[in-house]
């Protein structure tokens, strides 16, 4: 039935899909963004652009992130100031943890005279009183999961470097798309609680990313001692499958059924 109302929506409306396209920091970067306006991040549990922006940040300008709620604000205002003089890129987290101080941080924006190259860019989880004077000056993306198990692939494939993705071998890039497609299903099952999971497990980006490291780590040591390994295998298997249970995404799962 949901299958066919989604079908039905999408012939009326004449979309492809009902989902919102997923983010490109590329899109955002060059068609939806300038140096006097901010790009709000809005995300939900489990979805933090950082790392995949860090990547981003690393082909263009130098980036300076800082998460708030600790006593930050005077060294983010300073490091706002900085990056604007310089013409580098800034990240300031979890807006929501200090609401009060966002409107102090909207003025000082307004005040800039940035470089050419400057970003800013923010993130914050919702909340009811987060001052909409910051809302109405700044780009407002949705950072979230995207639905579907291929929607998060596709997704993570774009956010991906070509170069990486394709360096080395054939099999640690194939090993490396399977950990994409573990991570989307882990996201995904989320979305049937308590079928799919007893509860929302915040399985984020950096998830993956430890992962795909811990990939080519085997890969590289698997090449140079393949004469140890069993058969034709193109990594240890039992030390990745280890890695994922113990640590990297077990070490969320708290409930035994899981």
């Amino acid at each position: 039935l949901e299958s066919a109302l989604t079908q039905f929506a999408c012939e009326a409306l004449g979309v492809s899909s009902l989902s919102a396209p997923a983010v490109s920091l590329q899109r955002l970067y060059t068609d939806e963004s300038h140096t006097k306006l901010p790009v709000l991040f809005v995300t939900t549990p489990g979805a933090d652009p950082s790392v995949e922006l860090e990547e981003f940040a690393s082909q263009h300008a130098r980036l300076h992130q800082l998460a708030m709620g600790g006593g930050q604000n005077d060294e983010a205002i300073r490091l706002l100031q900085e990056a604007a003089r310089n013409g580098d890129w800034i990240c300031l987290k979890n807006l929501h943890l200090v609401i009060s101080w966002v409107p102090l941080l909207e003025k000082e924006i307004k005040s800039l005279e940035p470089h050419e190259n400057f970003r800013c860019w923010l993130t914050t989880e919702p909340h009811a009183k987060f001052p909409p004077i910051l809302l109405e000056t700044s780009l407002k993306v949705t950072y979230e999961a995207p639905p579907g198990v291929k929607k998060n692939l596709l997704r993570t494939l774009e956010s991906w470097n070509p170069a990486w993705f394709g360096e080395g071998s054939v099999e640690r890039s194939q090993v490396i798309f399977l950990c994409a497609h573990f991570h989307a299903i882990m996201q995904e099952r989320r979305t049937y609680i308590p079928q799919g999971w007893t509860k929302f497990y915040e399985f984020s980006a950096s998830d993956l990313a430890s992962g795909c490291e811990t990939v080519s780590m085997l890969v590289s040591a698997a090449e140079k001692h393949r004469d140890q390994l069993v058969g034709n295998q193109v990594l240890d298997w039992v030390t990745l499958k280890g890695v994922y249970d113990q640590a990297i995404y077990g070490c969320r799962v708290d409930n035994a059924f899981d």
